[in-house]
């Protein structure tokens, strides 16, 4: 049995979220301070200043990006998601009359 096999999709974009997430966040902050001080935009930026601002940039790529970064037809994306709902498949009543 292989040691990578139970390991999903998700489980490893988790893993890699959480590695990329620390790398911004140690050395990312640092120099956005070291940036700040140099070149003269905010006096003294904090460790949550710094946050916010990567928060911030990280928010404003994923709005230009347009969210998920798929490009698949909204009926392929549905599909994946479990297509219709079991309510749209059930029968219903016409508008308008009030009797069973």
């Amino acid at each position: 049995m292989d040691c990578w096999e139970g390991i999903t999709h998700t489980t490893m974009r988790t893993a890699l979220g959480v590695i990329v997430g620390l790398a911004l966040f140690f050395p990312g902050i640092v120099f956005l301070q070291w940036l700040s001080s140099a070149l003269g935009l905010y006096d003294d930026m904090t460790l949550t200043d710094g946050c916010l601002v990567m928060i911030i940039i990280l928010l404003a790529i994923l709005l230009v990006r347009g969210g998920h970064g798929d490009d698949s037809p909204a009926g392929q994306r549905e599909a994946r998601l479990g297509g219709a709902s079991s309510r749209e498949a059930q029968a219903r009543r016409p508008r308008g009359r009030t009797e069973p």
